[in-house]
């Protein structure tokens, strides 16, 4: 039964993810606020009870170079860039877990 809601929780995190993304595509990259970094905070919180690195290290990047964009002296290239990757590690997750 623990391992159907651990599977659960994790879709609900990468359901999270994607609706974040397609959010933030739909206003365009660089529209990317200090608000989006709360949002990516809070989700690298929920990947450590998963033990993923690699979102984990994704999710700062964007962080990382979200907060230099909202301020106005980012990289949107950079940020397309983990932007994809984010993207596609979570359309890869979602298919693999369905």
């Amino acid at each position: 039964m623990e391992g159907r809601e651990e599977l659960e929780d994790y879709n609900q995190l990468m359901q999270k993810i994607s609706s974040w993304s397609e959010e933030l595509l739909l206003r365009g990259l660089s529209q990317f606020t200090l608000k989006d970094i709360d949002v990516l905070e809070q989700l690298i919180v929920e990947t450590s009870r998963f033990q993923m690195n690699f979102l984990r290290e994704i999710l700062e990047h964007m962080i990382e170079d979200g907060r230099k964009t909202a301020l106005g002296s980012g990289d949107e290239e950079l940020m397309l860039l983990h932007y994809c990757r984010l993207t596609q590690y979570v359309q890869l997750s979602i298919q693999e877990s369905s």
